[in-house]
């Protein structure tokens, strides 16, 4: 009965170790660098992120202290990312970007500037 057993645990544990190297995910993320984005009040030059990489955004800063936003436009929504005047962040930050994500920073006074995580992806 004790050989029985475990030839049927071996018989299992083969099985899932096959199953396990059959079965990939979709990558790991891989730090590669700190990009510190500046951007200028009424851009409308996209920034794409490149392929094989994976953007985190952290935080946003503006450069004027005045009444003024910074905005993204991400897939064609806007995206209120910052508010000057009461100095709270409007958007929920990390905010995660894929690669080949196309999206425009803007801001409506004098600019200011994106922290940003650039990771790779690692199959």
């Amino acid at each position: 009965m004790a050989f029985k057993n475990q030839v049927i645990k071996i018989i299992f544990l083969a099985f899932f170790s096959f199953l396990g190297s059959v079965i990939h995910g979709q990558g790991n993320l891989q730090f590669n660098q700190v990009i510190n984005l500046p951007f200028v009040a009424n851009n409308t030059t996209p920034v794409t992120v490149p392929t094989g990489k994976v953007w985190k955004l952290e935080s946003c800063m503006l450069t004027s202290s005045g009444n003024s936003y910074a905005l993204m436009l991400y897939n064609g929504a806007l995206y209120n990312m910052r508010q000057q005047q009461t100095s709270t962040q409007v958007a929920t930050f990390p905010f995660w970007l894929s690669s080949g994500a196309s999206v425009t920073f803007g801001n409506s006074s004098s600019g200011g500037i994106l922290s940003i995580i650039e990771f790779n992806i690692v199959p």
